[in-house]
C-alpha cells in the first residue's frame, strides 16, 4: 500500500452537514463555503407514482420511510459518499418536533449506520457565521417565521417567537391577488407561485404600502409571466402587496415586526439594545427586494407605540448581511461548527444504541442536573 493511501485511511473524513427544511434541503461537507446541493425536500415514491414531500406523513413509520428515501437520494446521487464513513451535523430548528428528531436519529444510526451525529440548532449556527456575541436571528421558513435571540452563544428560550408568516403566507396572498386580477380561480401550484414571487415580487416601503391600501398611489408596472398553456399578467398591485401579510397587525399583535419586538422585550434588559443593533434575517423569503428595509421602517414605527413604548427604549435597528446566501446561512454555520469541533461533541452510535433517545431541551430530565433532589423521580417517570 502506498504511503498516501495509508494516511487517507487513518485520517478522519469530512463530516456531512444536513439542513432538512420543509421545502428545500441543503447538503454538503464541513469546512466548505456552500452546500454541494440544494434540492426540494421530496423524492419519487414508486408505490404512489408521484413526488412525495418528506414532511407529508401521518405516523412515525411513514416518516421513517420518507427519511430513508430522502437520505438515500442525498448520499448516493448528489454527494456520492458512503454514510458509514462520515459523521453528520444536523442543522435543525429549536422547535423541531421530538418525534421528527428521534425518527431522523433512528434512520441515521440504525439504517445508514453513521458513526456519530451532532445536533446543532439553526439560530446559533446563523449567529456563528457573524462572529458577534449577541445576535437576533429572524428566520423566514416555508411555514413559520421564528425569532430567536442568541446571547453569548446561548439562545434565550423564554423569548422565542414563532408565527405562521413564512413563504406559504406570501404564496397564499399572491394567489389571492392573481385570482382577483384575473377574475377567476387559477389554482396555481406552489412551484409556480414561488417562481412568480422570485421573478416579479418585491416589498414596498411603509409609506407607499399605506398609500396603496387607501388607493391613493399608482401601482407598479405589470409583469408578464408565461405558463405552459397560456401567458399570465402579474399586476403591479400583486407584485407590491404579496408580502403584506408579514406586516399586517391584528388584535393579537402577530405580525413579523411585533414578533421581533416581543422577543427583544422578553430578553435580559442589558442585551436588548445590542440585539436591536444586530439583527440577521435569513431564509428564502429574506431575499425579497425591500424586505429588510421595510422591516426596519416598521420596527422604528412600532417602537414608538404602546405596548413597546413603555418597555423598550430603543432608537436604532441595524441589520447584518450573512457571509452566505440568505437561504443557506444556517447550513454555513453548521459547516463551520462541524469543522471546528472535529466531531468531539457528536453523539456516538453505541451511545444512542444504549439509550435510544436524544437529549431535548423541553424535557425536564435533560435540563435538570443530577444533583437535584427530584432527579431520580424524573428518571423513573421517563
Amino acid at each position: 500500500m502506498a504511503l498516501y493511501e495509508g494516511i487517507a485511511l487513518i485520517q478522519e473524513k469530512q463530516a456531512v452537514v444536513l439542513d432538512l427544511g420543509t421545502d428545500y434541503t441543503k447538503f454538503g461537507f464541513t469546512g466548505e463555503a456552500a452546500p454541494r446541493c440544494i434540492i426540494p425536500s421530496e423524492y419519487w415514491c414508486t408505490s404512489e407514482r408521484r413526488f412525495k414531500r418528506v414532511y407529508d406523513y401521518n405516523n412515525e413509520e411513514e416518516l421513517y420511510d420518507n427519511l430513508v428515501h430522502m437520505l438515500h437520494l442525498l448520499y448516493f446521487r448528489h454527494v456520492l459518499v458512503n454514510p458509514k464513513e462520515r459523521k453528520v451535523v444536523v442543522v435543525e430548528s429549536l422547535l423541531s418536533p421530538t418525534m421528527f428528531r428521534e425518527t431522523l436519529a433512528k434512520v441515521l444510526f440504525l439504517h445508514y449506520e453513521v458513526s456519530g451525529v451532532m445536533w446543532a440548532d439553526s439560530a446559533r449556527m446563523c449567529a456563528l457565521t457573524l462572529g458577534a456575541p449577541v445576535v437576533l436571528v429572524v428566520s423566514l421558513g416555508a411555514r413559520d417565521a421564528e425569532v430567536v435571540a442568541v446571547v453569548h452563544g446561548c439562545p434565550v428560550l423564554q423569548a422565542i417567537q414563532s408565527q405562521p408568516l413564512g413563504a406559504r403566507a406570501i404564496h397564499d396572498e399572491l394567489a389571492r391577488l392573481l385570482d382577483r386580477d384575473n377574475g377567476a380561480e387559477l389554482h396555481l401550484p406552489e412551484h409556480v407561485l414561488e417562481d412568480i414571487k422570485v421573478r416579479a415580487c418585491f416589498v414596498a416601503g411603509r409609506a407607499r404600502a399605506l398609500q396603496l391600501a387607501e388607493g391613493g398611489a399608482p401601482a407598479a408596472r405589470a409583469a408578464p409571466y408565461a405558463l405552459a398553456e397560456r401567458s399570465l399578467t402579474v399586476s403591479g398591485a400583486a407584485r407590491e402587496l404579496a408580502a403584506e401579510p408579514l406586516f399586517a397587525r391584528d388584535n393579537e399583535l402577530a405580525s413579523l415586526p411585533d414578533a421581533v419586538l416581543q422577543c427583544i422585550a422578553l430578553c435580559p434588559i442589558d442585551a436588548r439594545r445590542e440585539l436591536a443593533e444586530n439583527i440577521l434575517v435569513t431564509g428564502g423569503s429574506a431575499a425579497l427586494p425591500g424586505l429588510k428595509a421595510r422591516l426596519a421602517q416598521e420596527l422604528r414605527h412600532l417602537v414608538t407605540l404602546p405596548p413597546y413604548r413603555e418597555r423598550l427604549r430603543i432608537a436604532k435597528f441595524k441589520f447584518h448581511t450573512a457571509p452566505a446566501h440568505d437561504n443557506s446561512a444556517a447550513w454555513l454555520g453548521g459547516a463551520l461548527c462541524g469543522a471546528a469541533d472535529g466531531g468531539a461533541r457528536a453523539l456516538a452510535r453505541d451511545a444512542f444504541a444504549r439509550a435510544r433517545r436524544l437529549a431535548d431541551w423541553p424535557s425536564l430530565l435533560h435540563t435538570t442536573p443530577p444533583s437535584h433532589p427530584h432527579w431520580d423521580e424524573l428518571a423513573d417517570a421517563e
